[in-house]
């Protein structure tokens, strides 16, 4: 196997990519910042827990948590883009953390056909509601070289459902490469990653 590498500037490169690879990019960067919640109202005190087994549900729900942190875990989630050039939905991996952060890992992060690389989201989440949720993400997009062109910012609110095991929602992102921005939104849709034993 041969492997050519070609000298482009990155300048040259995103000026001679086509709309429909920019929204491809502009997609794919949102699928990478999909995140989910984390609750931001943790406290450091002890408490006492009871566990019990859910009816529509196999694992162990905490009958004492409150629901405004239902959102913490991690998740597998399945990213729809909105518009008619949009590509095929995404899987992304979305942890929220019980101190208010969120790390986010997305389903085809380089594209060698555009030339980038996006790295992992990091951002912050909040309590709207007993079970809904808002979060912002920001990755960071390189040129193949490594070097930085971009940001994707994506934001968001999810409503977690009964069950606390889903939760569906919606995002909008902005993508800003050299200066330029795509903005661009979908929905989400979210099953919590489960211990098997």
């Amino acid at each position: 196997m041969y492997i050519v590498k070609v000298q482009m500037s990155s300048v040259d490169r995103m000026i001679r990519t086509t709309t429909r690879l920019f929204a491809w990019l502009v997609l794919t960067a949102l699928l990478l910042t999909t995140p989910i919640i984390t609750n931001a109202n943790s406290t450091n005190q002890p408490s006492s827990v009871v566990y019990e087994r859910s009816e529509l549900s196999p694992t162990m729900v905490d009958t004492t948590a409150s629901t405004k942190k239902v959102i913490v875990g991690s998740w597998i989630e399945t990213v729809t883009f909105s518009g008619p050039d949009a590509p095929p939905p995404l899987k992304s991996l979305v942890t929220f953390s019980a101190d208010g952060t969120t790390t986010v890992a997305d389903q085809g992060n380089v594209s060698l056909a555009v030339g980038t690389v996006f790295s992992a989201g990091h951002g912050s989440w909040i309590a709207q509601g007993e079970r809904t949720f808002s979060w912002t993400t920001v990755e960071l997009v390189s040129d193949l070289e490594g070097n930085l062109i971009g940001t994707l910012k994506v934001r968001g609110t999810y409503t977690v459902d009964e069950t606390g095991n889903a939760y569906s929602g919606f995002f909008k992102a902005d993508l800003t490469i050299f200066g330029n921005t795509l903005p661009f939104e979908g929905t989400n849709e979210g099953t919590r990653i489960q211990v098997e034993l």
